[in-house]
């Protein structure tokens, strides 16, 4: 649907439904192009098993700790002439809370265990970097993709309160990176927007259960 006479479009309302994040070791024999995520690509599942085939999803995140995109940036450079700056270095993170407990998210907080199944734990994060999907799912039907490289930067662990959800708040940073489009940005992002059939209306469209969730194994 166009936008109103005030210039205002329900349809283009970022209502978030859900979300869900895969991660994989990072490989640098791999690379992360645009053509894996494209808008035109209908399965982009099939195209990214083999880059994440030795990781996996978080899974569940908590209701209070959903993802929150942010940036940090070094002071803008400004100049003598009035109006003239350039923008510091940018740092773009996203923070969320894992509800599960399973192989990947130890993976990458307390590594992995020896053959006797013992884990020695010398920190709840592990170094090095990750490869990162992500699919956030829009009300409208619309998918926004992301891939890039991050680190695994924060790990909060939660409190072990009996009968509640102990979820750890993690923070990653995105990072340039060559495997991630050679190097020229720190994630790709497109969008995939739902399918109208002709005479109808985007306000019209309701997302359906495949259109409603992100694309998980």
């Amino acid at each position: 649907m166009a936008a109103d006479s005030a210039g205002n479009d329900l349809s283009a309302a970022k209502i978030v439904v859900t979300s869900a994040y895969r991660f994989a070791p990072y490989d640098a024999t791999k690379k992360l192009t645009a053509d894996l995520i494209a808008p035109t690509v209908a399965d982009v599942k099939t195209g990214l098993d083999e880059i994440f085939s030795k990781g996996g999803f978080v899974g569940l995140i908590t209701e209070d700790g959903a993802p929150q995109p942010g940036r940090d940036a070094d002071d803008a450079i400004k100049f003598h002439q009035p109006g003239y700056s350039i923008n510091g270095k940018a740092s773009l993170n996203e923070q969320f809370t894992v509800a599960e407990d399973n192989d990947i998210t130890r993976k990458m907080t307390i590594g992995t265990p020896d053959s006797k199944g013992v884990y020695h734990v010398t920190d709840v994060i592990q170094d090095g970097k990750w490869f990162c999907y992500k699919e956030t799912v829009f009300k409208n039907g619309t998918h926004r993709r992301r891939l890039g490289v991050v680190n695994l930067t924060g790990n909060e662990q939660g409190q072990e309160t009996s009968g509640k959800n102990t979820g750890d708040a993690w923070t990653i940073e995105w990072i340039q990176d060559d495997a991630c489009d050679s190097g020229n940005s720190k994630y790709l992002e497109s969008f995939v927007t739902p399918t109208v059939s002709s005479g109808s209306h985007t306000t019209d469209h309701q997302a359906d259960d495949s259109e409603s969730q992100p694309v998980t194994d």
